[in-house]
């Protein structure tokens, strides 16, 4: 016989998860009801490039509007040329053509406005917002929640079915107060249940607050440009011509181009770049750039060519590269020699590679225990100076929305998670780093103490980052993207 405390502390805690559930319900119900009745657009921000305004998690709501109405200082979200919702703050607005308005935008957090220009004849206003309410209207959109309803319905039926028995069983039992704590129960397992349901079938659309720095590769914070900088040829980066010198590279992509700068050796950037390249060609294209004497310097000394990766566009402050490729130069009295370049680190993928789709989980599994020696991704990393540090990010799209590989020290913090995905961990290097031998280095993501990183299906994105042991030191990023089924 189970004791009456416990009965009642059981009948406690269902009753508090029931009203918690219906409450969301009822959030989700008002939400419903606000984008169909009022033409409010509900919208959950992914980034915090909107900050400290609206971070990332809030709730916002927005309601469309003629393009004539928007004032410099709104906060609009509006489709870029990719498909893509973004939601950033109006710094300048221009005539378009006929009832067009081109608005410039720019989130609070980034140092300069969007690359493009948004050409509208109406536009989303957000009016209002509330802080970390999107990441349960995001959860509230999972099959998680759908389910959450079909078990409530279900727990809602027994318990009207066990009642009307036992009413049946005692017709001449008097009705207590407590059956209107139980009508009132019903009803919030009703609007929970629906207000569940509509989240599930109905999920509030997400906007990108883009940021800036394509660094930052997380879930909740997405790259507003995904291309990595360019990379110098495999073989013959630095040739003699004459008196002049040809730096062959590889195009990174042809929305961007090239700045090259002139430092001392080991120097920082500084000033204006010597040369600026616009290639054209697709991505890992050669390009074949020449550097004269007048064009480095007529002081005779060892330079460095410091190149970065700027995005075109008119940008009042576009987009550039953090990390940066160097090339050794002497300039002498009768030109300039090639000297010694300081080539990124070299990366290759064991298991998975760019584009793999496993049929399993079990299957993707087995694939890096038989490559990798673990179920996890590896590869190797190689510099003639040696490597530093090797870091990753995993991340996992699928039916529970966005989340990143965090193995942690215990079970409880192990596993995937959908928090702290902007942060580089370090990978398992076999030897430890850094080193200073050519030799190839091991990279392995970390295991997991209960957890496995291929036990669900979605698709999985690697962010690799690998700095060698020179000075100053030479960064490689690379990103392969796999899938489980």
């Amino acid at each position: 016989m189970i004791p009456p405390q416990l009965t009642r502390g059981i009948s406690v805690a269902g009753n508090a998860v029931l009203w918690v559930t219906a409450l969301l319900g009822a959030i989700s119900l008002v939400l419903g009801i606000a984008t169909i009745a009022a033409g409010v657009q509900p919208l959950i921000f992914r980034s915090s490039s909107m900050a400290p305004a609206i971070e990332a998690g809030a709730l916002g709501l927005a309601r469309t509007v003629d393009a004539g109405e928007v004032k410099v200082g709104d906060i609009v979200t509006v489709i870029s040329a990719e498909g893509v919702r973004v939601t950033h703050r109006v710094v300048e607005i221009d005539e378009g053509a006929g009832e067009q308005v081109s608005l410039t935008l720019k989130g609070d957090s980034n140092a300069g406005p969007d690359d493009e220009a948004y050409l509208v004849t109406e536009v989303d206003r957000v009016f209002f917002d509330v802080p970390y309410l999107g990441y349960l209207a995001n959860w509230m959109a999972s099959p998680w929640a759908m389910f959450a309803a079909g078990i409530i319905v279900a727990l809602l039926l027994a318990s009207l079915w066990s009642r009307r028995s036992r009413r049946d069983d005692a017709p001449d039992t008097p009705r207590s107060g407590s059956s209107a704590a139980a009508t009132a129960a019903s009803g919030a397992a009703i609007v929970a249940a629906v207000g569940l349901a509509t989240a599930s079938l109905a999920p509030v659309p997400m906007t990108e607050a883009y940021f800036s720095d394509p660094g930052m590769f997380e879930a909740g914070v997405i790259q507003g440009h995904q291309v990595r900088i360019f990379d110098l040829a495999d073989t013959n980066q630095c040739v003699q011509s004459g008196a002049d010198i040809v730096v062959n590279a590889k195009v990174a992509s042809p929305r961007y181009r090239m700045l090259w700068y002139r430092t001392p050796v080991d120097g920082p950037i500084t000033g204006s770049p010597i040369k600026t390249v616009s290639p054209t060609g697709a991505a890992n294209d050669p390009v074949a750039i020449t550097f004269t004497k007048a064009e480095v310097s007529s002081t005779q000394a060892a330079y460095n060519l410091v190149g970065i990766s700027q995005l075109k566009g008119s940008a009042t402050t576009p987009w550039r590269s953090a990390q940066e490729r160097r090339v050794g130069v002497l300039v002498t009295a009768t030109g300039i020699q090639c000297g010694t370049t300081n080539l990124p680190p070299s990366v290759t993928f064991t298991a998975p590679e760019d584009g793999d789709i496993y049929l399993s989980p079990e299957l993707a599994s087995a694939d890096a225990i038989l490559s990798c020696g673990r179920s996890t991704p590896c590869g190797t990393a190689t510099d003639a100076n040696g490597i530093y540090r090797v870091e990753y990010r995993l991340q996992r799209v699928n039916w529970f929305g966005t989340q990143c590989w965090n193995p942690g020290t215990s079970g409880i913090s192990d596993g995937y998670s959908f928090f702290g995905c902007g942060t580089w961990r370090p990978a398992d290097t076999t030897p430890s780093t850094p080193t200073a031998s050519t030799s190839p280095v091991v990279w392995r993501v970390p295991e997991g103490i209960i957890s496995d990183a291929f036990t669900l299906s979605g698709s999985y994105t690697l962010y690799l980052r690998v700095t060698d042991n020179a000075s100053p030191r030479a960064v490689t990023e690379r990103t392969i993207r796999f899938t489980i089924r």
